[in-house]
């Protein structure tokens, strides 16, 4: 039988993965991959890219760190580099600066949520909000934005919605600034490093459409809410790495199971073997997102009429802050990520 044209992980892979050989705990590099994840939707948002593009670079993001160890590669580094990669692939070109100038403000606005008083909780997460598709209402497109944040003429929304953001303040690098250079040379040479280690195979099938066609199938695609909170939920799994360990009728297959879930709609018994999965298949996918919701606090689907509780305590948002700080630090570089475990050993 002829190989799948969308390539997996092996058992092997996803049980030692090269980061858990060099000492990355299984839960911090997790985090660490939905630290990825978000950066690149929401580079992605802010540059209008479609979808198509933001999912394809997340994919090769998952893939990537099947094949190498966070220990040997940085996650910002491999982040960026893999989302210029897929707007290549995807046939849709942005200027090099832009992308480099929308991390840069990135980076900054985390910088500026790391430097807040670790007693001060933090009122919104915008690293989350673009998760499920949503924009954040930083568009930058041609850089034009970046250029209104410099002369301070406006104001973002969620400046204007959260004083968190007061102090905060973001210069768009000269045009022939060292930091451009820098991380063109990051980029160019990430960017042979997951061609080579992912053997050039750049095949992604999305499940959107295959999301769709079930649904017509089993007669749920007029059904309010039911396409589109398949469709946020496909993009939450994204933050996952189940991309690269299921295939992409089994992720459709997950997205409906969970949404007729959440809106109570009743399926036919057995409806999941007429596309070829199983039961336990989908229903370990619907597990990712679930934990992702959980961990990350991100909100559950619009539309959703089953509640379950995202938000804790004080005590637990506490928690879950600091899972934030300490995914965005050792984001930053690679550097960072050996430090980490090095003072883990000499507790």
């Amino acid at each position: 039988m002829a190989h799948a044209p969308h390539p997996l992980a092996t058992l092997e892979q996803i049980i030692k993965t090269p980061s858990s050989e060099d000492g990355v705990p299984t839960e911090v590099e997790a985090d660490l991959r939905v630290a990825g994840c978000m950066l690149i939707q929401e580079a992605g948002v802010m540059l209008n890219l479609p979808q198509n593009t933001m999912a394809t670079a997340q994919v090769i993001f998952h893939r990537f760190f099947y094949v190498s160890s966070m220990y040997s590669f940085g996650i910002n580094d491999i982040s960026i580099s893999a989302l210029f990669l897929s707007t290549k692939l995807c046939e849709t070109p942005i200027r090099l600066r832009d992308l480099i100038n929308t991390y840069l403000f990135l980076f900054a606005r985390i910088q500026h949520l790391l430097n807040q008083p670790s007693y001060k909780s933090f009122k919104v997460n915008p690293m989350l909000s673009s998760a499920s598709g949503s924009s954040t209402g930083w568009q930058l497109g041609d850089g034009q934005r970046l250029q209104q944040l410099q002369s301070q003429s406006i104001k973002g929304k969620e400046k204007q919605q959260d004083p968190i953001w007061d102090n905060f303040n973001f210069e768009v690098p000269g045009f022939h600034d060292e930091i451009f250079w820098e991380w063109k040379d990051v980029i160019t040479a990430n960017e042979m490093q997951i061609l080579k280690r992912l053997g050039f195979n750049m095949q992604v099938d999305l499940p959107y459409s295959h999301m769709i066609n079930y649904l017509k199938i089993l007669d749920l695609v007029f059904e309010d809410e039911a396409a589109q909170m398949c469709w946020s939920i496909l993009n939450d799994m994204l933050l996952t790495p189940i991309y690269a360990i299921h295939p992409p009728h089994t992720l459709a297959c997950a997205s409906i199971l969970l949404t007729t879930r959440l809106l109570r709609i009743p399926l036919p018994e057995d409806w999941y073997i007429l596309f070829d999965t199983t039961y336990d298949d989908i229903w370990s996918c619907c597990g990712y997102v679930m934990h992702v919701y959980n961990d990350w606090g991100i909100e559950k689907p619009k539309g959703a009429i089953t509640s379950f509780k995202l938000e804790g305590n004080d005590e637990e948002q506490k928690v879950k802050e600091n899972r934030w700080r300490r995914a965005w630090v050792l984001a930053q570089s690679r550097k960072a990520v050996r430090r980490w475990l090095e003072e883990r050993r000499k507790v």
